[in-house]
């Protein structure tokens, strides 16, 4: 009897408590994944630009894209500032050189849906710099970025809701 007079009024007081709603998290939802082909960032030989260049699609949204920048550079490794824009203006990327780790991180981004969705993925692509000697010409050789020509992105998708009325059409000021 003891333990029904403890458990009831805790019982009565937990059926009070409602769960509120928090709408950053409404908002997520499952992440997906960019599949990158035809990737390279290397130099080029006879000289001193050099090229990150990759495809990027996502199945679930539909969207395809060639991704580049150049750069003259020494050395010929290419970084490119988050967000540099693909030739579908909705799809943007950076590659970025971490001196700390030291090595690169790709980030890649697609923004669609009148600017209200988003998909933003990166992966660690480490810093495995390689050389290419051309045996027949000196000057043909170039550093590369050793890394897989095809991979995946997985990425999260943030969708910006809406709000449902505001305060100019519900006739209501900030300070009321």
């Amino acid at each position: 009897m003891q333990l029904k007079n403890s458990i009831l009024p805790l019982l009565s007081f937990a059926s009070l408590l409602t769960a509120t709603p928090v709408p950053s998290l409404s908002a997520r939802s499952e992440a997906g994944c960019f599949e990158v082909t035809q990737f390279r960032d290397s130099g080029s030989p006879h000289s001193i630009e050099a090229q990150v260049y990759f495809l990027v699609t996502d199945a679930s949204t539909g969207v395809a894209a060639t991704c580049s920048a150049n750069l003259a550079i020494q050395p010929t490794i290419v970084t490119a500032d988050f967000p540099t824009v693909c030739n579908d203006t909705s799809v943007v990327f950076g590659l970025e050189y971490n001196p700390k780790l030291p090595g690169y991180w790709f980030i890649i981004g697609h923004l669609y849906n009148n600017n209200n969705t988003v998909d933003t993925g990166s992966l660690w692509l480490g810093g495995d710099i390689r050389r290419y000697n051309d045996p027949l010409n000196p000057n043909g050789d170039y550093d590369y970025l050793n890394f897989p020509a095809s991979f995946s992105v997985a990425y999260n998708r943030h969708v910006q809701e809406k709000p449902t009325t505001t305060s100019a059409a519900a006739g209501t000021s900030p300070t009321a």
